[in-house]
């Protein structure tokens, strides 16, 4: 009885050895084909643009300013539209965006042949006026208040020792 007892044991043994191998086996199988899945699903990297084609991109927008320029040269006006305000903004933040990108990628080569966004917007004099001119007339109504909108501190009605 005593042979018979170790051989259970040594079954249950040999049992529990071939178990922890093959748990062990399939936790590494299943690893690696996480692995791959994940660099399998892992979207591809966004190509990075060259720099002729930041500044292709900067150029496009640096004309539609100086077409604008070319035509309050045509027909004076006192203001900007709207729809030249947005475009004006939009182009701006696209200059901002093709200097960035180029000053991060190392391609940028500063002046005379990159240009900031005030060295551009310096370059075309009748909308650079006019701009400013529309930002001022923007930032005015916001900057004058009613005073009668303004609390008085230390005023009778709203002092702190008549609330207490």
């Amino acid at each position: 009885m005593d042979t018979a007892l170790l051989v259970v044991i040594l079954l249950l043994m040999l049992l529990l050895i071939c178990f922890l191998l093959f748990y062990f086996f399939t936790q590494q199988s299943l690893r690696d084909i996480t692995a791959r899945l994940n660099i399998a699903l892992q979207p591809p990297p966004t190509p990075k643009k060259n720099a002729e084609s930041i500044r292709h991109d900067r150029a496009f927008a640096h004309d539609q300013l100086v077409l604008l320029e070319a035509d309050l040269t045509n027909n004076p006006r006192e203001d900007l539209t709207a729809e030249e305000l947005a475009s004006i903004d939009q182009i701006s933040k696209t200059i901002r965006t093709c200097i960035a990108q180029l000053k991060k990628s190392g391609d940028w080569l500063g002046i005379p042949f990159d240009f900031e966004w005030a060295d551009v917007l310096a370059r075309v004099p009748k909308v650079n006026a006019l701009y400013r001119k529309a930002i001022a007339t923007e930032a005015e109504p916001e900057m004058q208040t009613p005073a009668t909108d303004s609390p008085k501190i230390g005023s009778s009605a709203g002092s702190i020792g008549q609330r207490r």
